[in-house]
């Protein structure tokens, strides 16, 4: 494989998790996302439900960067942080652990995070549309709700990606793609993530 870990981040409801399920399975190898959290939960020994309120709860305001990572240990000087910081480093730590092997990865900052060459880094959207309509028939949300849940959850991801790498979520240059999955649709954006990592 000419890629040997792929990250994708994505826009809620553009269909990323299913995409990156969809070609973990055509490649055979794991896909994590929510995995990841629940493997900080065990790590930190804390309840998986008061770890994603955390993990909702960073912003901008807590900055730790690539330095800071590198700068931190675990153990004694995790204790001196704040649970939100815990938890970024403890993601981190993780996802750089699950590269060592060929997986997807989604979302948590992974596509910034890692520094290796054979990381493909992917950016996943859709048209406004599109994703109500994913949310309100995927995801079960009402239909009222739906326009505050999409910017809420784009909202909280930004903020994850700015405090864990102090880069913007869509910033272009981080990426080797972007793919519109509501133009493409899910098949062929899976066929050409294949396609891409095979060359």
């Amino acid at each position: 494989m000419r890629y040997n870990i792929v990250a994708i981040e994505r826009e809620y409801a553009s269909g990323g998790r299913e995409i990156g399920d969809k070609l973990a399975e055509k490649v055979e190898i794991p896909c994590y996302g929510e995995e990841i959290l629940e493997m900080a939960a065990k790590k930190l020994n804390m309840p998986h439900n008061q770890l994603r309120e955390a993990e909702e709860s960073i912003t901008g305001n807590v900055l730790f960067g690539l330095a800071a990572y590198a700068n931190l240990t675990s153990g004694q000087d995790l204790d001196l942080l704040k649970l939100e910081q815990k938890l970024a480093i403890t993601e981190t730590e993780i996802i750089r652990g699950l590269s060592v092997n060929p997986c997807v990865l989604i979302g948590r900052a992974a596509s910034a995070l890692l520094n290796n060459k054979n990381v493909l880094r992917v950016f996943i959207h859709a048209d406004h549309r599109t994703r109500i309509d994913r949310a309100i028939s995927t995801y079960g949300i009402d239909p009222k709700q739906a326009e505050s849940v999409l910017q809420r959850y784009d909202k909280r991801r930004a903020n994850y990606f700015k405090a864990t790498t102090e880069k913007g979520w869509k910033y272009p240059d981080i990426y080797h793609m972007s793919l519109n999955s509501g133009l493409l649709g899910i098949g062929q954006v899976v066929d050409i993530l294949y396609t891409t990592i095979e060359g």
